[in-house]
This record gives structure tokens, C-alpha cells and sequence, in this order.
């Protein structure tokens, strides 16, 4: 394994050779090819943020985030292909996952021999994540789940994944653990998926849980550890912060080359300040977006997990940062920008994601607010 991922130049080459000239081609296919999975394992991508002993390469949070943002410069899916590699399901099985389940699937993950998805959404319950409806039994040394997730990213496209569940009919957050399910289970299948209006090369779709039956030591949190699990989903955000800060990167970086390329009345467009100042908002945008998903990659605790309020903060600025920049790109490119013969069009289909999933901003700012009320009340 050729550790790319190690050195950002090197993962910037990488970027520009083997992912920028084929991401127009999955956009189009709507899918990911294998090899290209295991190209990104190859080089070093995937499980970064794990323990060395524990198989992966041990890692910053900070560095990991780093590498996301770069792979988005050229492809936002592969970013998210990353993301999903090192953070969020991959984080609850690193920290509550026990030894056998550990030894068993984070060496896979990292080598790209085994893809996890983090379950959680359903047709119910979105933002309101202590409404689930999918229930756990605990059943002699099995575990049955009974339920819909809707929303899932890599549905049948992925080996496993960790499923939110309500055990014992606890109501509210209070009920809420989390169970490793492999998708070979009993009484697991694929349902229908979900067409997207971008980062088209992922799977969306439902998975259902029909007295689907694993191991008991498949339980990674019991009921009372819902703060944990959303503490681990942290990492998430981030990585998703780092996506679209990436997209908003590439974008940038197109419209500087058509700005000074294109000419209009005898000149490079980049010459007229009504285009220097897009520009220049843009990178405004940009830098302070990167300056807030760097001190959330930096506020990671004991438990190895960024910090709530900064991971909101962070995800919430450069989702729309980068929304902000792709739009603007293609202002910039004009005509050009809306075709599908250059990237801004698609990266602005892709951008657009990042203010719906992981937690909408909205959402992300109600928590923002109540942080700061709380730390007011203390003070």
C-alpha cells in the first residue's frame, strides 16, 4: 500500500491524475466503479483516524480533514467515500466496538476490503434522531432489529453498517443504542434507492430489518448512550465540513483559470473588477471556512471525538461556503459554467447536499444557540 495520503502534495498529484479526469464519468453513470474504491484504500485514504494497533494508521483528525478537502478539490463522492472511511461509523466502531469486532473489521476497512454505512435516518425520523422506530431485542445471545432506515449512503453498495435502534421500548434518546449489522444477516435486505440531484456516484436508498438477527457482541452502545453516539457523529460533520470546503476549493480554483483565460472586449475577464470581486468573496469565504474546520479537527477530546459546538460551527459555515463558491464559479464562467462539458455545474449539484445531511444547518444552529444560552446560564 503506496501511503499517498501521508503527504498532501503527493495526495494533490494523485487528485489531479487518477480522480479529476473520471468524476464527470461517475457523475454521469451514477456509480462508482470498485476499482476505484480500492484505489482510494491503496493510497492510504481509509481508516486514518484509526489506531495503528488496531490496524488503521493512527493519524490526526486534523490531517484526516485535511486529505478529505483535497480529494473534493477534484471529486466530492470520493471525498465522501473517505469521509465515510474515517469518521462516523467507522468512529463508533473504533471506540465501542469490542476487541473481537475490531480485529475483525478495521483491518478490512482500511485495506478497502469492507465498506461501512452509519444507519440512521428513517422515514419518521430525520432530525428528530430520538424518534426512531427501529426497535432492538435482545434475544438469548442475538440481537433481532425490527425496521426501516431510508437515506442510507451506499445502500448495496457497502458490506455492514451501524444501526441506531430503540431497545426495550425506552422512549426518547434514552432508548437509543447502536448494533454492527452485516449485511449477510438474516432478515436483512436492500430496498429502493434514492435518485439524487448530486454527488450522483453514491447509492442513497432504504435498508430494511425484518427480524434480522445478529450476535449479541455485534451491540456496540446499549440504551443511555445516545450522547456518545452523537459525540462520535461529530467526526462526521467535520469530515463533511471538509468535503465542502474541497468543493468550493475546486471551484474556486476553475473559475481563477477561466478568469485568466477567457478575454471579452479585448481583454482577460480577470482584468474587470466586477470579476475580482467574486473572486475575491469567494476566497473570503473559502479561508475562513478551512480557519473553522481546523479548529473543530483540533478540539478533539478524550474520547477522540471533535467538540460539538465547533463541529456545528464549522459544518454549518462551509456547507454554505460552499454552496456560495460553486455558485459564484459559475457566474464567473457564465454559459460555460451551466454545461455539463465543465465540473462547476456538477459541483454545484454536489454542494448542495451538504446543507441537508448530517444534521441540517438549521438544526446545527438551534444547537449553536442553545450552547451559547447554556454557557450564559453558567456563567
Amino acid at each position: 500500500m503506496a501511503d499517498i495520503a501521508s503527504n498532501l502534495e503527493t495526495l494533490r498529484a494523485f487528485v489531479r491524475e487518477e480522480i479529476v479526469p473520471r468524476a464527470a464519468q461517475w457523475d454521469a453513470e451514477e456509480q462508482v466503479p470498485a476499482e476505484h474504491v480500492q484505489r482510494l484504500a491503496d493510497a492510504g485514504l481509509f481508516a486514518q483516524t484509526v489506531a495503528q494497533d488496531a490496524g488503521g494508521a493512527g493519524r490526526s483528525t486534523l490531517h484526516t480533514v485535511r486529505t478529505v478537502a483535497e480529494v473534493a478539490r477534484g471529486c466530492a463522492v470520493s471525498a465522501r467515500l473517505v469521509v465515510d472511511a474515517n469518521f462516523g461509523a467507522v468512529g463508533m466502531l473504533d471506540r465501542f466496538g469490542n476487541t473481537k469486532l475490531r480485529e475483525h473489521w478495521l483491518p478490512r476497512l482500511r485495506a478497502g476490503r469492507s465498506l461501512v454505512s452509519i444507519a440512521m435516518t428513517e422515514p419518521d425520523a430525520g432530525s428528530a434522531v430520538g424518534d426512531l422506530t427501529t426497535t432492538a431485542t435482545l434475544d438469548d445471545d442475538e440481537i433481532i432489529l425490527h425496521g426501516v432506515k431510508r437515506w442510507i449512503t451506499g445502500a448495496g453498495e457497502r458490506e455492514l453498517s451501524v444501526v441506531l435502534a430503540r431497545f426495550g421500548g425506552i422512549p426518547g434518546s434514552a432508548g437509543i443504542g447502536a448494533v454492527l449489522v452485516p449485511w449477510d444477516a438474516p432478515g436483512f435486505r436492500i430496498g429502493r434507492r434514492e435518485p439524487t440531484m448530486g454527488l450522483r456516484g453514491l447509492r442513497e436508498g432504504e435498508l430494511h430489518f425484518e427480524g434480522c438477527r445478529v450476535p449479541a457482541e455485534n451491540l456496540l452502545a446499549g440504551p443511555g448512550a445516545f450522547g456518545r453516539l452523537m459525540a462520535a457523529y461529530n467526526g462526521q460533520r467535520v469530515g463533511a465540513a471538509a468535503v465542502s470546503l474541497g468543493i468550493g476549493r475546486g471551484a474556486l480554483a476553475v473559475a481563477l483559470d477561466y478568469a485568466r483565460e477567457r478575454r471579452q472586449f479585448g481583454r482577460p475577464i480577470g482584468e474587470f473588477q466586477a470579476i475580482q470581486l467574486l473572486l475575491a468573496d469567494m476566497a473570503i469565504q473559502l479561508d475562513a471556512a478551512e480557519l473553522l474546520i481546523e479548529r473543530a479537527a483540533a478540539s478533539v477530546g478524550r474520547e477522540g471525538f471533535p467538540e460539538r459546538y465547533a463541529a456545528s460551527v464549522a459544518k454549518t459555515f462551509a456547507a454554505e461556503a460552499g454552496i456560495f463558491a460553486a455558485n459564484t464559479a459559475l457566474q464567473v464562467l457564465g454559459g460555460n459554467g451551466y454545461s455539463r462539458n465543465w465540473p462547476v455545474e456538477r459541483m454545484v449539484r454536489d454542494a448542495r447536499m451538504f446543507t441537508i445531511g448530517g444534521g441540517t444547518t438549521q438544526m446545527q444552529r438551534l444547537g449553536i444557540a442553545q450552547a451559547l444560552l447554556a454557557e450564559r446560564q453558567e456563567a
